[in-house]
């Protein structure tokens, strides 16, 4: 049997693996599958390559720090014709714009990433130059949210974008919780732990009025994960909890599926584009149940009522409310852990998201 012949492009220059190794394990499980010649276009210095090599995958590199470079997209195009590459799979918005338009005149099906709701317009042309760029053939989104939206603005074909869960592996999940001493939290306090990059989005205003809400006793901590605590916007938040005390922001952590784990609950209280969060899925994985505002791919990852709560965005109080019934049940927050764990082994494992982007590239290549 012949293999596919893939060339994927992605980009990583974070020394934290944790963020793109959803992306690839999906690209080494496609390597290990036996039906797919693997070639991985990345940047230069990349702790992706050691991480991909080490598996037996090719890797070239490319700066991929530009929109569209002449140089980025004859490097593409060259690897396309010499290689005969069938697919070509492109993982963020630099690879789509370059790789789209190298491209253009071969015989490669395109293949574009899409990670979020949101910010695709056809009336923006910037928007031609990734997501509604003519020469995709399929956009794989990672939640139904994301290609449901996507749905609304791409040109002909609705079926071109589809749902491919990105699979996480039990096996990244076996350290210990974060030793949290040195916060000297109250003692038997229950923990919430919100993991983000803390743009106005991802709703921690929401979250602080939240905190606001609940009863002055409550013997509650919030952890705050990528909230830097000399950012002076971020000391207002904590003002606005009510709570200050009880509020700790510890910047950006590296070991941020950890703080999760030595939390009782987490949360991500969006109110807008979003997409199919990974902190949840690393929550989930440490037994953490969540609660998640109904955005994006959100309600996908949160079984309402089984796993944890859905709650609708920028509500306050109905968060507040869901808080303080975990509270005051901790027999039943453990078992939304058990049950979030569970459904993270069953639906997004990595198998599953193999398997479906393999359906994809043989469907296109029919």
């Amino acid at each position: 049997m012949n293999k596919i012949k893939l060339l994927a492009i992605t980009h990583h220059n974070r020394p934290n693996i944790n963020p793109i190794r959803p992306e690839a394990s999906q690209i080494i499980g496609l390597h290990y599958s036996g039906e797919v010649d693997v070639t991985v276009l990345c940047n230069p210095g990349s702790g992706l390559i050691a991480y991909f090599e080490q598996h037996g995958i090719r890797v070239m590199t490319d700066p991929l720090d530009r929109k569209l470079s002449y140089s980025t997209i004859k490097k593409i195009r060259n690897i396309i014709l010499s290689e005969d590459i069938e697919i070509l799979h492109l993982f963020n918005n630099i690879a789509c714009s370059n790789g789209a338009t190298a491209a253009i005149g071969t015989k490669a099906k395109v293949i574009a990433y899409r990670g979020q709701t949101g910010n695709v317009s056809r009336f923006d042309p910037a928007s031609y130059l990734n997501m509604l760029h003519p020469r995709l053939d399929k956009i794989i989104c990672v939640a139904n949210a994301v290609r449901d939206d996507l749905k609304q603005h791409v040109w002909g074909d609705k079926n071109k974008p589809v749902t491919v869960y990105k699979g996480h592996d039990q096996t990244w999940y076996q350290k210990s919780p974060a030793n949290l001493s040195s916060l000297n939290l109250h003692e038997d306090s229950f923990k919430l732990s919100l993991v983000a990059n803390l743009r106005p989005r991802k709703g921690l205003h929401v979250l602080m009025d939240a905190v606001h809400l609940l009863p002055k006793d409550i013997n509650l901590d919030v952890l705050l994960v990528g909230a830097d605590p000399s950012s002076e916007k971020i000391q207002e938040m904590i003002v606005r909890s009510g709570k200050p005390n009880r509020v700790h922001a510890l910047g950006y952590r590296t070991d941020a599926p950890e703080v999760a784990a030595a939390s009782d609950l987490t949360i991500l209280p969006t109110t807008k584009r979003e997409g199919l969060c990974r902190a949840v899925l690393e929550a989930n994985s440490y037994g953490i149940p969540a609660i998640v505002s109904d955005t994006g791919g959100n309600a996908e990852l949160v079984v309402d009522g089984e796993t944890g709560f859905v709650v609708v965005p920028g509500d306050a109080q109905q968060l507040a409310d869901a808080i303080l019934k975990l509270y005051n049940n901790r027999e039943l927050c453990q078992q939304f852990g058990r049950a979030a764990k569970q459904r993270v082994i069953d639906k997004f494992n990595v198998a599953q998201g193999v398997e479906a982007t393999l359906r994809v590239y043989k469907g296109l290549l029919k």
